[in-house]
């Protein structure tokens, strides 16, 4: 009977190790279709793994063939929302594991050539030769229209005239066609219920009780589902700075003059709607990262804590958006982020090139008049800054040739740089280039120093003049005595 039992127990640490070996197994999905529009362009997939900061992170990539095909491969273990995307134009999905897509993918060619074509409704349209009604993108947005038409429906009754019978209505309205319940097992139901938290949100902002109690008393927190972390960011952005069971005088003890994680985790605590060291120590994740910008709060010691954090976790979710968080607000001076780049001869090149000067980046396209206008500008500020101060021209072009030909009609008006950006829309996107002309000035590795800096026609002068103040000549000082 001894060695039954024993063979019992092996053969269940064995089966144990083959279902973990198995969670953890990374799925094929496979996307496979035609775009005739977009042929010889790349295609690209981006999968969204960090919905606190809301960072996409590219996963595959094809060059669609002459004849509009191709095909994307992507591995992973669990749903996931995802974006294609070709240039700057851009459709949102959900990929299931182990589950092949055939995309059929059109879009107005009109606005395709458009660094943000989203802004006047262009975006990539996905369909299929079979409709599919158990497919998770069916459902999800079946459930959508009919969620944004009641929205548009009850909207005004809910948010201007707080009326609660149509609060009631649109509730039982939902409830008749798509039974909402909480079940953190299906993705489906959790994007319904977590969608339908955001109407209670709106018109009960300030019931955090109840609030709480529907949506967040669970034990799960559903990190890759879009409707729970739109929700939880919703519900807790600033929070401790505005819970009642929180010391502001601790909180701000606790991050500006000696930071102290411990402390600061207990003192959460007290809030009854943070008794989950998981949802608590997510907030306070949530609202470092919130008062980063908030001039009463000290940067560094944010940072501190941050790191610590990072450090210290239990959760792997946190320590990743963490991570993220970080190269966004305060990315290691040495870290390269520059990009591949083309100059007029259409040699590759990036930022290095430019080693021990901050480089003013000046974003615009060959058809865009005020660019032009402005680098008329920008010439005279390089003759008086341009020892000081890199200044860089970026075409960001569709079509390489028209910066080709901006090139030889304007070689000889320009003595600096004017690059182009080599199709890196990714770059365009994660720095959220929409609207032409745009600045930032950067360091040589390409990290960001300044996103939105001034434009040469409004303000650039006062900051360089500041920056970089004219030294004082003794000789020609009327009160200069030898």
């Amino acid at each position: 009977m001894r060695y039954r039992a024993v063979i019992y127990k092996i053969c269940c640490a064995v089966l144990a190790l083959c279902l973990g070996a198995r969670a953890a197994a990374q799925d094929p999905v496979t996307i496979t279709g035609d775009a005739p529009f977009a042929s010889n362009e790349e295609i690209r997939l981006l999968v969204y793994d960090d919905l606190l900061n809301s960072i996409p992170r590219v996963v595959a990539t094809d060059k669609i063939d002459r004849n509009g095909h191709f095909k994307l491969t992507y591995q992973t273990n669990r749903i996931r929302p995802v974006q294609l995307a070709i240039r700057t134009t851009k459709a949102d999905f959900y990929v299931v594991p182990y589950h092949e897509y055939r995309f059929h993918i059109t879009t107005d060619t009109a606005l395709f050539g458009m660094i943000n074509p989203e802004k006047y409704g262009g975006f990539l349209h996905i369909t299929t030769d079979k409709t599919d009604t158990a497919d998770l993108n069916y459902k999800i947005n079946r459930f959508n229209r009919f969620f944004d038409d009641a929205m548009g429906y009850y909207g005004f009754r809910l948010t201007y005239d707080r009326d609660p019978d149509a609060y009631d209505t649109l509730m039982q309205l939902l409830n008749s066609r798509f039974n909402i319940h909480y079940n953190p097992e299906n993705f489906y139901t959790s994007y319904i219920y977590y969608t339908c938290g955001l109407v209670d949100k709106l018109c009960k902002p300030k019931d955090m009780q109840n609030l709480y109690e529907r949506y967040f008393s669970h034990d799960d927190v559903l990190y890759d589902n879009p409707a729970y972390m739109i929700l939880f960011n919703n519900v807790y952005t600033n929070y401790l700075y505005n819970s009642k069971y929180i010391s502001k005088d601790l909180l701000t003890r606790t991050i500006n003059e000696n930071p102290d994680y411990l402390s600061l985790f207990n003192e959460a605590g007290r809030d009854p709607m943070l008794v989950s060291e998981r949802l608590r120590e997510l907030v306070i994740v949530r609202n470092l990262i919130d008062f980063y910008n908030k001039e009463e709060f000290d940067r560094g010691n944010i940072i501190q804590l941050l790191k610590y954090i990072q450090s210290s976790s239990h959760f792997p979710e946190h320590i990743t958006y963490i991570k993220n968080a970080l190269n966004l607000l305060s990315p290691e001076p040495d870290a390269d982020y520059s990009i591949t780049l083309k100059n007029e001869k259409g040699k590759n090149t990036d930022f290095k090139q430019f080693e021990g000067k901050d480089i003013y980046i000046h974003i615009f396209q060959s058809d865009c008049i005020d660019c032009i206008r402005e680098m008329m500008i920008l010439k005279d500020l390089n003759k008086q800054y341009g020892s000081k101060i890199q200044f860089v021209s970026l075409n960001v072009d569709m079509n390489k040739a028209d910066y080709d030909h901006f090139c030889k009609q304007y070689k000889d008006m320009f003595d600096w740089p004017v690059l182009y950006f080599n199709g890196n829309y990714d770059w365009l996107m994660s720095h959220q280039v929409e609207t032409l002309p745009d600045y930032m000035i950067v360091n040589s590795n390409g990290r960001v120093l300044y996103r939105n800096a001034p434009s040469p026609e409004q303000g650039l002068s006062g900051y360089l003049m500041k920056r970089f103040p004219p030294e004082e000549n003794d000789d020609e000082n009327p009160l200069f005595r030898r």
